[in-house]
């Protein structure tokens, strides 16, 4: 990997070049674009995944995010590594969807009222939270940490951490151990921070927690102080 870093340079100032885009680092986002009130197909902001980087259709991604992901994926298969997005944006809708399967699934039915909204949000966020309705956020290869401890999912995990910083693009649900709260650690789900961090901010500012409906358990937010412990709940680079 010693000529890696001048293969970046080069493949990031040839995308750059071939598919110019302004950085929205500094635009003021909707309250409709922070909590996933949109439709990624219909908005201008997104681009279609091409097949050649995921086996599932119709999901997109901002074009910022996606020409970042596209530099890096060259640089990964490079070096032999095989990167395959299995999640890109979600709208609120589908978040919902997500949110009141699991609610309503045998797996949680054990638990009762607050706790059982505590144990989804292990790995799964109330719909209007997730970062991935910002179309910054993906998940890659595998939705199991452990995939990402030996073969295959380890060297993939190593090359990211080692290399997709210098693409923008961070493991921001890292373990625990430093005081993070919220979600449990995530080693598949990789945000493009120079969009990421100015949604996350502008979030912070406009959306409270008493203004989440529409789903079940969403009486339970303020006592779970979804935005502070959860959606703040992340590690992201100096």
């Amino acid at each position: 990997m010693s000529s890696y870093p001048f293969r970046f340079v080069l493949s990031f100032i040839v995308m750059l070049s071939s598919h110019p885009v302004m950085s929205q680092s500094e635009h003021e986002w909707t309250r409709e674009e922070l909590l996933g009130q949109i439709n990624p197909a219909s908005n201008a902001d997104f681009i279609v995944v091409s097949s050649n980087y995921t086996r599932k259709t119709d999901i997109y991604l901002r074009e910022e995010t996606y020409q970042a992901f596209e530099a890096m994926w060259k640089a990964a298969k490079d070096d032999g590594i095989r990167l395959e997005i299995i999640s890109a944006t979600r709208t609120w809708g589908a978040q919902k969807g997500i949110w009141n399967r699991k609610w309503d699934s045998p797996r949680f039915m054990g638990f009762e009222a607050l706790e059982r909204a505590r144990e989804i949000l292990k790995y799964s966020s109330m719909p209007g939270t997730s970062r991935h309705h910002w179309g910054t956020d993906i998940d890659l290869n595998s939705l199991e940490n452990e995939w990402f401890e030996s073969g295959e999912g380890l060297q993939i995990f190593q090359w990211l951490i080692r290399f997709a910083p210098e693409f923008g693009f961070h493991q921001v649900y890292t373990e625990k151990s430093q005081g993070r709260t919220g979600y449990e650690e995530e080693r598949w789900h990789w945000s493009y921070i120079p969009l990421s961090r100015s949604f996350l901010n502008q979030y912070v500012e406009l959306i409270c927690d008493d203004e989440f409906d529409g789903f079940k358990g969403a009486e339970y937010v303020d006592s779970l102080k979804i935005i502070q412990s959860y959606v703040q709940g992340v590690q992201e680079p100096h």
